[in-house]
């Protein structure tokens, strides 16, 4: 799991220039992190090119966490 949370981290900083400290399982993307739709958006596209997945658009209705996308990954990979 550690890794998903580092390639996240890395896509973060790689896509949307945003470099954050460190990230848990509940570090939300819109209210800590600051994201938008748009940001999110083009987060999950970059997520799905790195690890080959796709990511269905209701699934992205969620609570946007780092937990829940390691789970999208997990589940997939």
């Amino acid at each position: 799991m550690e890794l998903i949370v580092k390639s996240i981290q890395k896509l973060l900083k790689q896509t949307l220039n945003v470099s954050p400290v460190s990230l848990i399982d509940s570090t939300d993307l819109r209210k800590d992190l600051n994201l938008v739709d748009w940001e999110i958006a083009y987060l999950l596209n970059a997520i799905e090119r790195a690890w080959h997945i796709s990511i269905a658009e209701s699934e992205t209705n969620e609570t946007m966490n780092v937990k829940y996308l390691m789970e999208l990954v997990s589940n997939q990979a």
